[in-house]
């Protein structure tokens, strides 16, 4: 591969990452760059002094009631998650192997509950050899826990970086969650392309562009991405252009602005050049009118960061009388530094806070009657926005002003714009 490719591949993987971000941000609890699929609640907690009297009375309570019920198996997993919130690992291990000697066939969870406790300590083997353990069914909850199961181990294996065993996991947890048609399986696949393309960057790293290739094409087989097509056409441009042209054509389709119209225009002048050499007149027309398209649509709608600028005039963050609400008010105004006049401009304002993101502000400016010509400054614009103590974002520690622009309303918004908003 060129340079050009080499430079557009890295920028599509840092692309990636800022859409990943990005969803996150707007709480879609899917993507795992910021977030993993399954937290387990018992270790989040961290005990006070009185939380500890009480769990330890209560461990006495179900101490004596497994003593007057032994062939109770309820209360001996009781007891061990009474001891894991203890943080006592050994005993809670041993009331989950009694729950199992004492669980009647067909009983899973003190199997579960065990092999759970084996994944926080690392024990990956022995959590497998429970698992495996209990024959599948067709009953449905049996199902869902053992999906549950493997997404854990995946979400632990992707900590370790070791995507490779990781993808096998979210493939086996994908499996079970189909069989019963249940909702998880969408964190499944987003877990399986999230490892293939992590393994494919780093087999691009090491230039083996064929096994990148093949880890992204097999994503492709649980869901359809224009992350993964237009990678896929960066990876094809210099090793069949026409392949490469099908993905890039599929990418315009799902996502535009994605593109880089520079790598996409290489890959039809390619193509031209082939046909006309082949003498064939009709597909070399036909390329040649796609560039021609490809090009007026990069010349209306393209937009860069470097082809706008925001300047703030006015930042101020105000308090209402009683301290119960908060008022940012905005000025301020736009350069087109491009070389293009802009007929049309599409901009969105975010606050940014504790890894959240909320749109406060959104306008299409401009028309071919009234367009922001080139090297031209806009006049100015304000706005406000106003959010109570209820709201998340009244005791956030940090917040950022962000600005995105875009020349197509459907077009991914590039951020152009990023300001911290002082407290006070």
């Amino acid at each position: 591969m060129n340079k050009t490719a080499v430079f557009e591949y890295l920028r599509t993987i840092l692309i990636s990452l800022l859409i990943a971000l990005v969803i996150a941000s707007v709480a879609t609890a899917f993507s795992k760059v910021v977030a993993e699929h399954h937290i387990k609640m018992l270790s989040k907690i961290t005990n006070t002094t009185k939380d500890d009297e009480i769990i330890k009375a209560l461990i006495a309570k179900f101490s004596n009631l497994s003593a007057q019920n032994p062939g109770d198996y309820v209360l001996n997993v009781k007891l061990g998650n009474l001891y894991e919130l203890m943080l006592d690992e050994k005993n809670a291990e041993e009331q989950y192997k009694i729950a199992i000697s004492k669980a009647a066939y067909g009983v899973y969870s003190p199997y579960f509950a065990l092999a759970n406790l084996y994944l926080k300590q690392n024990k990956y083997k022995e959590a497998l050899s429970i698992v495996k353990k209990l024959k599948n069914t067709d009953h449905k909850p049996l199902l869902i826990a053992k999906g549950d199961f493997y997404m854990n181990l995946g979400d632990l294996l992707w900590k370790e970086n070791n995507y490779e065993k990781s993808v096998k996991q979210y493939r086996i947890a994908y499996f079970y969650y189909k069989k019963v048609d249940s909702e998880k399986k969408d964190s499944a696949i987003v877990g399986i392309l999230d490892c293939y393309n992590k393994i494919a960057d780093e087999d691009f790293k090491k230039h083996k562009i064929d096994a990148a290739i093949e880890s992204l094409e097999t994503a492709l087989l649980y869901k359809e991405t224009s992350i993964v097509y237009y990678k896929l056409a960066v990876l094809y441009k210099d090793v069949n252009p026409l392949i490469a042209n099908s993905y890039m054509e599929k990418t315009y389709k799902m996502d535009p602005g994605l593109i880089n119209f520079d790598i996409y225009e290489e890959i039809l002048i390619k193509l031209m050049r082939y046909y006309y050499l082949q003498s064939q007149d009709i597909k070399t027309e036909l390329y040649h009118n796609k560039l021609k398209a490809i090009r007026n649509f990069e010349k209306r709608y393209y937009i860069t960061a470097d082809d706008v600028k925001i300047n703030i005039k006015k930042l101020q963050l105000k308090n209402n009388l009683l301290h119960s609400k908060q008022t940012v008010k905005v000025k301020f105004n736009i350069d087109n530094t491009s070389k293009s006049d802009f007929n049309t401009l599409f901009l969105t304002v975010s606050l940014k806070y504790d890894h959240k993101s909320k749109e406060i502000y959104s306008t299409k400016l401009y028309s071919k009657k009234n367009p922001l010509k080139s090297r031209t400054t806009s006049p100015e614009y304000s706005f406000k926005y106003t959010y109570s103590d209820k709201d998340e974002i009244f005791s956030a520690k940090d917040i950022e002003l962000e600005f995105y622009v875009s020349k197509k309303d459907n077009m991914r918004k590039v951020p152009v714009k990023s300001v911290k908003i002082e407290r006070f």
